[in-house]
């Protein structure tokens, strides 16, 4: 069942009473929208274009992005007249006014997400917004190697520990930083000085308009902004291991869909929903690009989701490392080379495959020791919940990521058919080809196809024992 959040209405139709408010009795002096760019960024350009007409839009909407700006810019800016006395309007895009050391982790999976999407500004920038909000200075960012800083540096500013893959990601963001000249600035909550402002009275005909990716709703200035304007946060419906829910897919596809005059085979919507991941706006990315590919075809099949839309579920890796631990080459190898004709980099490949493997020899080990008398072959998933899963101690939990029970038991599954000395010594291995591939010794593909096909040859079944 997906967790429950707070979703109070479409963000369309929200901001749609908003602007029929603001025609009758004038606009609110401050609207506050928090949500990820695809469900809030139509509706925020919907709310501009009511208020500030587009013929005015060069002297009355003044846009700041909220993660470099100082807040006394701002005022200033609320401060500055429009226009003929018309409504002027004051965009902080992207703040972090509303951020709290609880949102870092948050934040931390929405740079990763946007850095695998190719939004390479994006992941920078979110990098450079988490280590000021940590407190970092410029040169400690400068001179920071990230695969093999402190585990209690990577918790200060990401709020949690990083696999090993992670802060390789994390590595070429920091590069991209490097390269785009992006500073850290001194991380200061100038909250204090805009509810100041704000409590005195905002000037007549000026609007402040905040855009925000997330937000902690028990600071002080997002109470108070609530209280005195218009506030809509948009939290996704997700499912316990953090993938879209079904209903949060479907608007997303309805949405764009709508917008291009296409409708959906319902095999292509299963589809989608399985693909869909957990990102909404790459989503909607996809669904774009889906539209664009079936030209003049009202209807979207299941094979344009084939060929079109990447599997950004991550689900593959299911079937891939079920594959690798049954050594079924037959159906590990297609899985992997269409993974490379995804794009996939081998590098991110490799980290993933060594990760499982790490988690496989996790769970062999449990097999082989607390759980030894609980575990059977022929164990069901309701028998696991009450049999096994008591009998894993939360630190071995946190070891796995604390998954959901049915990841958790499937993990199991496959962990059964391979021995704790067979996926050590995969593990070396792997360990070798990250040297070689890190070297461009070789084709990066071939490397990893061989390694395949070296796990999945035949072994005697005492092996797996």
């Amino acid at each position: 069942m997906p967790r429950s959040e707070t979703r109070p209405a479409r963000p369309a139709t929200e901001v749609a009473a908003w602007v029929r408010d603001a025609a009758a009795a004038g606009p609110k002096p401050v609207y506050v929208l928090v949500g990820e760019p695809s469900e809030i960024d139509g509706p925020t350009h919907a709310l501009v274009d009511a208020l500030v007409p587009l013929a005015s839009r060069a002297f009355n909407l003044d846009t700041y992005d909220g993660r470099t700006t100082p807040i006394s810019t701002v005022i200033d800016s609320l401060r500055t007249p429009g226009f003929l006395a018309t409504t002027k309007v004051v965009w902080l895009r992207e703040s972090t006014l509303f951020l709290s050391g609880e949102k870092r982790a948050d934040l931390m999976r929405s740079l990763l997400t946007a850095w695998d999407a190719g939004r390479e500004r994006e992941a920078a920038e979110k990098l450079v917004t988490l280590v000021a909000l940590a407190g970092w200075s410029q040169e400690q960012f400068a001179d920071t190697r990230w695969t093999s800083v402190p585990k209690t540096r990577v918790r200060e500013v990401f709020g949690e520990e990083l696999e090993a893959d992670e802060l390789a990601r994390i590595e070429a963001v920091h590069a991209t930083c490097v390269a785009r000249d992006l500073q850290v600035a001194a991380f200061r909550d100038d909250s204090s000085a805009l509810l100041e402002f704000v409590d005195r009275g905002m000037p007549p005909h000026t609007v402040l308009l905040i855009t925000a990716s997330a937000a902690d709703a028990r600071k002080r200035v997002f109470k108070r902004l609530r209280e005195i304007g218009a506030c809509l946060v948009v939290e996704v419906e997700r499912e316990r291991s953090g993938a879209l829910a079904r209903d949060s897919v479907a608007d997303v596809v309805e949405r764009v869909l709508g917008a291009h005059g296409k409708r959906l085979a319902p095999e292509a919507r299963d589809l989608l929903a399985r693909r869909a991941g957990g990102d909404a706006t790459l989503l909607a990315a996809e669904v774009e690009k889906l539209c664009l590919y079936v030209g003049d075809r009202a209807s979207v099949t299941a094979d344009d989701v084939r060929v079109v839309v990447r599997d950004m579920a991550g689900s593959w890796i299911f079937d891939f490392t079920a594959a690798l631990a049954s050594r079924k080459l037959a159906a590990a190898l297609p899985l992997l080379r269409g993974l490379f004709e995804q794009g996939e980099p081998p590098l991110r490949l490799l980290g993933m495959v060594a990760r499982e493997m790490r988690v496989l020899l996790l769970a062999r080990e449990c097999l082989d020791g607390p759980v030894r008398e609980r575990w059977r072959a022929d164990l069901s998933f309701g028998a696991f919940q009450t049999r096994v899963a008591p009998a894993i101690d939360g630190d071995t939990l946190a070891a796995f990521g604390k998954p959901h029970p049915f990841v958790l038991y499937r993990r199991f599954q496959d962990a059964s058919r391979v021995s704790a000395a067979a996926l050590r010594t995969a593990l070396v291995r792997l360990s070798e080809l990250d040297q070689r591939l890190k070297s461009s010794r070789g084709d990066p593909a071939l490397l990893l196809e061989w390694f395949v096909i070296e796990w999945c040859r035949p072994v005697s079944r005492a092996a797996t024992s």
